[in-house]
């Protein structure tokens, strides 16, 4: 264990090692068990409202100890997605998690990276990672180290950055004094979020997760005329509910100001898509997040896109998608 003034060096030096690496914004919490989800995770379940990908052991999602006895210290650390220019009209759109390299192998080699780093400088410990795929509900724990608020559209809202950021937890077995989550929640009486919401689930408790278009984007399931209607051009998630947030406003600003031809693009010709061959699919997607659902999915996603194409030409602005 350590003395306070040694977790204090650790901390200021885990900040600074970790801000280096490219994370904005880093913050510390206990392995105590997130109070107050346990009921709203089993309501979801049992209301049919859970993705299959969440795991239905409620006790290993809000508890890092059941993932990981060892565990004392939860570091919960937030990257910025990366900038990319709009869709073009009559494009299928990916979502900005989605494009460049997939933000799961860059967190968690920026993550080994840190390790590295405490490692060299003599951290005691050792430690667990995850970013994404793991059980634990990473907005929560983010939200009680301090580092933003989970909005109305259910991201973890972190001020100066908005919400288009990738969560990873960072697992000690050391414990480090936690930090006070000072964050209040900023969102108001605003409902912009839950007015876009193209599935109409937003402001609503339990979140039904199996209705959000981002969702029904990557679901290898049938999907109902009404659900593919509902994807409107979306070829790999959904960003509408964060594209209105006014608190992504500057990053959308930055983000027009700075598109060019060399940018990374979200916006994919739909027929190309379509008739994507094996090679054309590992060579433009298999890097990407938007790959890992595989070729049929996108193809499938297309040809739902191509079909509301036909029936309602898009009109593209910012606040659209």
């Amino acid at each position: 264990m350590f003395w306070m003034n040694d977790q204090a060096r650790w901390k200021s030096n885990i900040i600074r090692w970790a801000g280096e690496l490219g994370f904005v914004s880093i913050g510390f919490t206990s392995a105590e068990p997130i109070d107050g989800l346990t009921q709203l995770l089993q309501a979801r379940i049992d209301l049919g409202a859970a993705t299959p990908f969440e795991n239905k052991e409620i006790r290993q999602r809000i508890a890092p100890q059941a993932v990981w006895p060892d565990c004392q210290t939860i570091v919960a650390l937030a990257c910025p997605l990366p900038y990319s220019s709009f869709p073009q009209e009559g494009e299928g759109v990916l979502a900005r998690s989605a494009v460049g390299e997939d933000y799961h192998h860059l967190m968690a080699q920026k993550i080994s990276r840190l390790v590295e780093i405490m490692a060299v400088n003599d951290w005691p410990g050792t430690s667990r990672r995850q970013v994404d795929s793991g059980p634990l509900v990473e907005r929560a724990f983010a939200r009680r180290a301090g580092i933003g608020w989970i909005g109305r559209n259910q991201n973890l809202i972190i001020p100066g950055y908005g919400s288009f950021v990738a969560l990873a937890l960072l697992l000690l077995d050391q414990e480090l004094e936690p930090d006070q989550p000072s964050i209040p929640d900023h969102c108001g009486t605003c409902q912009r979020c839950v007015q876009a919401c193209p599935a109409q689930i937003l402001g609503k408790e339990p979140f039904a997760a199996k209705h959000c278009v981002s969702y029904l984007t990557q679901s290898k399931e049938v999907l109902t005329p009404e659900e593919g209607e509902r994807l409107g051009l979306r070829i790999f998630g959904c960003d509408t509910c964060q594209e209105v947030c006014p608190h992504n406003n500057k990053r959308i600003e930055q983000e027009t100001a700075s598109s060019s031809p060399s940018s990374l693009r979200r916006g994919v010709d739909l027929k190309d898509t379509l008739n994507l061959t094996k090679g054309e699919f590992q060579r433009r997607f298999k890097a990407t997040a938007a790959g890992w659902r595989g070729k049929g999915v996108l193809q499938r996603n297309a040809s739902f896109a191509l079909r509301n194409l036909q029936s309602v030409p898009p009109i593209i602005t910012p606040n659209w998608r």
